[in-house]
Parts: C-alpha cells; structure tokens; sequence
C-alpha cells in the first residue's frame, strides 16, 4: 500500500492557516493529486490537529472529516504499536536524559504508521522529526519538507500562457510565450 504520509504538522499548516507553508503543501497536494499518489495519516494527526479547536474559547471544528478528506486515516494497529515501542527505546536508548521529550512518543507512532503502510516518503514540518529517519537507521522512507518537487509558477487556473515553437533567425527552434487563443475544431 505504498504512497506518501503526512505527519500532523502538515495538516496544522493548512488549518491555522500557516500562508506561505499553506501554499506550498496546497502545491504538493496538487502535485500528488496528479501523480495519483496516496496521501495517508495516523488517527494521532486527528488527535493532534483537535486540541486546538477544544481549548477554551475556541468553536470545535472537525478536524477528522477535513483531514479525512486529504488523506486516508489509519487507526493504531498492534504492528504499529509494537513498531513505535521499538523506535522510541532507540530514541531513550541514544539520548540523553534531559534531551528526552514525551512528545516525541507521538513521532514514534507517525514513523511506525508510515512504515508499516511501505510510504516511500514522510513529509513534516518538524526539524527534529526530519532527521527521525538518520537518527533511527530507516532506509526506505524519505523524510521532506512537503513543498512540492515541481516548482509551478504562480498563474491562476485558466490563465497560463502557452508555449510554442518558433523558427528562429538562426534556424534552431525557440520557446516563445503566445498569447491564449481559442481551440478551434
């Protein structure tokens, strides 16, 4: 079931909204829509994407459906729980006590989910968690910023200039801008 998986960060990005990091996984989201790659997350991305919108204050908002819709859920597995137990003993195990942090336990899960689905590539926002895949010997998954690998330029839908080969005074083709023209049957 392979394809890429996106940790929470990537989801809060879009829904806080972060504008310029929204604009770059708006692009990959493009990108990975045309590719026809899945998209997949843990529950824990729901869990962690929610607290937010329960603080005191603030209108609850369903983060599942809108992270359901990008990307396919998964629930917590015994492989996957069983995976995260083990990554996270080599973070204890190589850290030192005070450089520890809880929180990372939510990491462990996010890697144990991706590899457990064979994603080629985790995308994240989180520094400590891009060098999660070096710091624990994963081989198979990329970990990447989520900005797309085909930079587009910024034109609206609709409104892209066509390009067409022209001779030039050389002889040799070049690339020249026309301006939009109807199709014609």
């Amino acid at each position: 079931m392979a394809g890429v998986y996106f940790d929470s960060s990537v989801f809060t990005s879009i829904f806080k909204p972060e504008k310029e990091r929204a604009r770059l996984v708006r692009d990959l989201l493009k990108e990975l829509k045309r590719n026809n790659v899945k998209i997949h997350t843990s529950i824990i991305s729901v869990q962690e994407c929610s607290v937010p919108a329960f603080r005191r204050g603030n209108l609850a908002k369903d983060y599942h459906a809108k992270i359901n819709e990008l990307s396919s859920v998964h629930g917590i597995t015994k492989t996957t729980a069983m995976t995260a137990a083990k990554l996270e003993a080599g973070i204890v195990d190589n850290a030192k006590e005070d450089q520890y942090k809880r929180r990372r336990k939510w990491d462990c899960f996010h890697v144990a989910t991706a590899m457990e689905l064979a994603c080629t590539v985790l995308y994240t926002w989180d520094k400590e968690m891009l060098g999660r895949g070096q710091q624990l010997g994963i081989s198979g998954i990329e970990f990447l910023e989520p900005q797309p690998s085909n930079k587009e330029l910024p034109f609206e839908e609709g409104n892209q200039p066509k390009l067409a080969l022209a001779a030039g005074a050389n002889g040799k083709d070049q690339k020249v801008q026309s301006k939009a023209q109807p199709e014609t049957s």
